[in-house]
This record gives structure tokens, C-alpha cells and sequence, in this order.
């Protein structure tokens, strides 16, 4: 687990010293001089400068950076999207698995973060659309339901006014994350619901080429896996890309990147047989500078 989040507590005694403050509300402390955090709470940075002590009675929410992984997936989460919205996202993923029970895999807190992102700002400026994904509430209660709350966390947190139908892609989030990071299950291609399957079918064929998520390519892991929930949207709308590329750019590709090219084209081979559906080349080219980017071929 990445991240840890607790509430606070009459009995929680640490030492918190402040390391940066983000703004009145957020701020990462340095926790008895061995770990670091991120700790929430109304005032809690206000006035507070670099190695000045935070009483923990001051602490709603704090979570906990046990990890050079996660110290470096919040830090380059941190430069696209800011803290108050990285923070509101962490929090609705918790809320998940403390109230719900619910395992995600670690790359939620990208994906979602990602989306939530992009959905304020659209939100903000005046451009949101209604999501054209279809409604699987029915099949997926526990999602939609904690979609549903992850809505009243957004508007709550960060005053902005997300619509109910803004749900529908948070569930979506979820589902495609559900399960652990070492589940055999994952690891299967099963017969189940069409995202999972998308990323179970990716997932079996980079186990084939050992390939996996490490330190070094977590980022462009993490942004293939937001690819393959927006390839889901478009085919299960029929919405594919459907821009006309030159010719010679999938030619060129395979001749640079060949390990790259013959594992993207054994992922969409695999995607359109087990699925029986139809991608176009468009895709293929996407897959290839996913791969390439993961498993840095020269």
C-alpha cells in the first residue's frame, strides 16, 4: 500500500514539523524525524514557516509518504494538478477501501487524480459534457455508490458544483482498478466486464515479455493505464479515433521500435480475437508509444 490515511485521535502523539506548506490547510510535515506526511486540517498551515511544530490536535486527515515510490508519485503529481485536488482524490480513494473495503490497484491514485483534474477544469470553464459511457449502476453497485459519495467529497472540498452524472466516470475508475497488485487473478483473462478484460489482456501480455511496473517507468505505466480506460470509453460508445494518419508512420515506428511494435500489435491482436471487436490503426500506434516509452527501447 502507497498511501496511508488516518483520522485523528486524542491518543495520536507524534511530532509533527513542517517541511512545506502548500496553504492554510495542507501541509507536508516530517513525522518523529524518520518519516514524512501530508496532513490536513482547517488553519493547520496558517503562518507556519519551515520547522515549526504542528500539534497533531490540529489534524484531520493525514497521509502518510512510507515510500520513495509514493514520495515520487505525489511530487509528479504535484506538477500538473494542484494540492487541493490531489488531496480531495487521495481521500476519496481511502474513503474506498476504509468505508467500502474496496482493494485498488496502486495506479488509481494517478488515474483518478488525472480525472477528477481535467473534469474541474472543464467544470470551471464552462465546457463539462455529460458522459456518453453506458450506466452498469445495476452490475456495479459498490462503485456507483462510492462514486456517488466521491461526488459529495468534490463539491464539499474543493467548492465547485460537480453534477450527479459525474459519477459515472469515478465508477468507472474503480471498476477498472479493482484488485490487488499481486492478485493471481489479474493476471487471468476472463470472461467478465470489457474494461477489465482490456486490462487484464494488456496485463497478461506484459507478464509474457517481463515486463512490470517499477520505479524507473511507474509514470508512463500509470499513463498507459489511463489510456486503456479512455479506449474503453470509445469503443464501448463507438467512438474511436478516427483520424487519418500517414502511412508511414506505422511503417517508420516498426523500424525503429521493433520490440515495441511486436508487443502492441499482440495486445490489439488479442483485444479484437478474445473481444471481438474491431480497432483501428490509430490505436495500434498509441499502444506502440505507450510501450516504448515503458520499456525505453532505443
Amino acid at each position: 500500500m502507497v498511501f496511508f490515511f488516518e483520522k485523528k485521535g486524542d491518543e495520536w502523539m507524534a511530532l509533527l514539523v513542517v517541511n512545506r506548506v502548500y496553504n492554510n490547510n495542507t501541509v507536508l510535515v516530517d513525522v518523529d524525524n524518520s518519516d514524512q506526511a501530508i496532513v490536513q486540517g482547517k488553519g493547520v498551515g496558517f503562518q507556519k514557516r519551515h520547522g515549526d511544530d504542528i500539534s497533531p490536535t490540529r489534524v484531520e486527515r493525514i497521509f502518510y509518504l512510507n515510500t520513495k515510490e509514493a514520495k515520487h508519485r505525489f511530487g509528479t503529481l504535484l506538477k500538473d494538478v494542484p494540492i487541493d485536488i490531489t488531496m480531495t482524490s487521495f481521500s476519496i480513494i481511502e474513503m474506498a477501501k476504509q468505508t467500502y473495503h474496496y482493494p485498488v490497484m496502486d495506479y488509481i491514485y494517478v488515474t483518478l487524480t488525472d480525472h477528477i483534474a481535467q473534469t474541474y477544469k472543464h467544470i470551471m470553464a464552462g465546457k463539462y459534457q455529460k458522459s456518453t459511457a453506458p450506466d452498469i449502476r445495476d452490475k456495479y453497485p459498490t462503485e456507483y455508490e462510492i462514486a456517488d459519495k466521491a461526488i459529495e467529497m468534490i463539491n464539499h472540498d474543493l467548492n465547485v458544483r460537480f453534477p450527479k452524472d459525474a459519477a459515472q466516470a469515478i465508477a468507472l475508475h474503480f471498476i477498472n482498478a479493482h484488485g490487488s497488485e499481486n492478485s493471481e487473478e489479474k493476471e487471468k483473462v476472463e470472461q467478465a466486464d470489457f474494461g477489465d478484460n482490456v486490462n487484464k489482456i494488456v496485463k497478461s501480455v506484459f507478464k509474457e515479455y517481463g515486463i512490470t511496473r517499477n520505479i524507473t517507468n511507474q509514470n508512463y505505466f500509470d499513463r498507459l493505464m489511463i489510456h486503456l480506460q479512455y479506449l474503453v470509453a470509445r469503443i464501448q460508445t463507438h467512438e474511436q479515433d478516427k483520424r487519418i494518419l500517414n502511412r508511414d508512420i506505422e511503417s517508420d515506428f516498426q523500424k525503429l521500435y521493433p520490440k515495441s511494435y511486436q508487443i502492441a500489435s499482440e495486445i490489439c491482436d488479442k483485444i479484437q480475437r478474445r473481444l471481438d471487436i474491431n480497432l483501428n490503426d490509430n490505436e495500434l500506434l498509441y499502444f506502440l508509444i505507450h510501450i516504448q516509452r515503458i520499456i525505453q527501447e532505443k
